[in-house]
This record gives structure tokens, C-alpha cells and sequence, in this order.
């Protein structure tokens, strides 16, 4: 009999993992797609390493799960409070990864959810149902609206009225010496951001750069279009090495972390029943980036904190 299920592989998900392994408690991870991470994913390619997501990335507030995942080694600064990993962001989903043991369904999308003798029974689309001491739902709003619709139909009406923008993360590895000095000019709606490094391991050489941007496009467009449009618009002069364009459709909320977002969140918690957590990006309370350089402590402690939690939860249900 499992204590805990967790929906959803991405860095919550997989944080919460974590913890439940370091606390032996008995789990089962679902993941709905292939592999995990969400929107972590890293591409080798020519001698760049590209993210498809979260690129660079504000130091981690906790930094001892660094050197605990044996990651302290691929941190390599670009910035003021501001750094990458040497083999791409996956390499953090990875270090998550590796140590679980507990069980772990892929491929595998939940219908929904509901309470049979004081445990959880988690309903897949494939007709199977599991049951689970304690919950945690790792999933964006979107989802997390329907597989709650039964249990908690507030919460799920307002999840439900969350809204995504449409940014594809556009990855161009290119010949330093043929870039501008600065590309802050281009800035505006349709470039949303543009970060780069020449870091060890991201590049083949200093000679190089590795650029991604954030450009507003229809979710529909091929990423052959979404990259010829990109370098066009940057007006670079030579066609860029390696390019690729990346597309998750639940990447940027598109809500402001404010006083009004923190008390949608507490009406959204309130009615959730006692043993589930809902963690993700799109639950943060602080925006997921700073000058569109990535947070993710919030995310990994949203994943540690749900972990401690059922922990908490089973054993006062345990106490006679």
C-alpha cells in the first residue's frame, strides 16, 4: 500500500520525489508524458548544449541541494546572483531523478480524483484507479482544474480561469565576433527577452555564443518559421550555427505575482481537502523570474515542503 502519489515528473514533482526517498516513505510518481522535467530539457548539439526552458537561472536560496544532488561542479557563473549549469538545466532534473526508487508511471494521464474510506483514489484514463495515503498534485492549472473537478469544484472553477502567454524559447548558437555589441534595442513585445553566455561546456569555445530568446508567436507555428523569423528580427548577418525553437504551452502564466495572485492562491488552497498539496510554477507566490532569469527555489521548496507535509499528514493519522 503506497503512503503518497504524486501527479505530475516536472521539478516540483520530482523535488517532492526527492524528499519522500530521503524520508522512506512509500510513493508512486505519474508522469503524463515520456520523459520528465516539463519543460527542463536539454539538447547537445555541434558543441552547444541548448535549453528548451529555464536557461539561466538566479542562484538557488538553498544552496546545500547542490552539493547534496553532487551539482556544485556544474555551476558555472554568468552574472551577478546569476548562473548556468555546464551540461544544461536537465542536468538538475537528473540529479533528482537518479536516486528514486518508488514506483513510477509514464505515458500515464489522470482522469480524476476522489476520497474512498479515508485514502485517496486517483482515477487514469486508462480505467486502473490508485490509492494513496496522501496526494500531491504537481500539475499546471489547466490539468489541475480537471482532475479536481470532483473532489474540489471551487478550486477547480477558479484553476480553470488561468491563462497561458504564448512564448517559443528560440535557441541560436552563433560566431561571437558576428553579433552586435547589444541587442536591448530589440527588445519590445514581440522580443520578450534575450539572455546569453559563452560559459565552459555551453559553447565549444570562447569564440562562440549561445543566445536564447523569448519570442511572443502563435502556438501553432512550425519551429522552422519561429527561427527564420527570430533571425530576422535580431538582423543577425550570418545564419546561426545550431538553432532550435521550443514550445511549452504552460510555460508563462500570464498573471503577476501580486497581492492579488497570493489571495487567489489562499481561496484556491482553502478548499482542498486535508493530505493534498498543489505545487508548480504556476502556484508560486514570487515570479518565477527576475529580469527573465529563472527562479527555481520556490519550485523545489513548493516540491520539498508538499513531501513534508504528507509526512506530517500520515503520521497524525497513524497516531491511535
Amino acid at each position: 500500500m503506497r503512503d503518497v502519489v504524486v501527479i505530475g515528473g516536472g521539478l516540483s514533482g520530482l523535488a517532492a520525489c526527492y524528499q519522500l526517498e530521503k524520508s522512506n516513505l512509500r510513493y508512486t510518481l505519474i508522469e503524463v508524458k515520456r520523459r520528465l522535467g516539463g519543460g527542463i530539457q536539454s539538447i547537445a548539439e555541434r558543441g552547444f548544449v541548448m535549453d528548451a526552458g529555464a536557461y539561466v537561472l538566479r542562484s538557488l536560496a538553498d544552496e546545500p541541494w547542490l552539493a547534496e544532488l553532487g551539482l556544485s561542479e556544474q555551476v558555472c557563473p554568468v552574472a551577478d546572483a546569476a548562473f548556468v549549469f555546464r551540461a544544461g538545466t536537465e542536468s538538475l532534473i537528473q540529479a533528482l531523478a537518479r536516486p528514486l526508487q518508488g514506483g513510477r508511471l509514464m505515458r500515464m494521464a489522470v482522469s480524476s480524483i476522489g476520497r474512498w474510506r479515508g485514502r485517496y483514489a486517483i482515477c487514469l484514463e486508462n480505467g486502473l484507479v490508485y490509492d494513496a495515503g496522501a496526494l500531491i498534485l504537481a500539475a499546471p492549472a489547466r490539468y489541475a482544474a480537471r482532475i479536481l473537478r470532483n473532489l474540489a469544484p471551487e478550486a477547480a472553477e477558479r484553476l480553470s480561469d488561468f491563462r497561458y502567454e504564448s512564448i517559443w524559447r528560440v535557441s541560436l548558437g552563433c560566431q561571437a565576433d558576428g553579433l552586435p555589441a547589444s541587442f536591448d534595442h530589440k527588445l519590445d513585445e514581440t522580443l520578450r527577452f534575450l539572455l546569453s553566455t559563452d560559459a565552459p561546456g555551453r559553447v565549444p569555445d570562447r569564440q562562440h555564443r549561445l543566445l536564447q530568446a523569448g519570442i511572443r508567436a502563435a502556438p501553432d507555428q512550425t519551429p522552422e518559421s519561429v527561427i527564420r523569423d527570430t533571425v530576422e528580427y535580431l538582423g543577425l548577418c550570418a545564419a546561426p550555427i545550431v538553432a532550435r525553437a521550443d514550445h511549452w504551452s504552460e510555460a508563462d502564466l500570464d498573471s503577476t505575482c501580486d497581492a492579488a495572485h497570493a489571495n487567489s492562491m489562499r481561496q484556491i488552497n482553502a478548499p482542498l481537502p486535508a493530505g493534498l498539496s498543489l505545487i508548480g510554477s504556476d502556484y508560486c507566490l514570487d515570479s518565477p523570474t527576475i529580469c527573465d532569469i529563472a527562479r527555481l527555489n520556490e519550485r523545489l521548496d513548493m516540491g520539498r515542503n508538499a513531501a513534508q507535509s504528507a509526512e506530517a499528514y500520515l503520521q497524525a493519522r497513524r497516531r491511535p
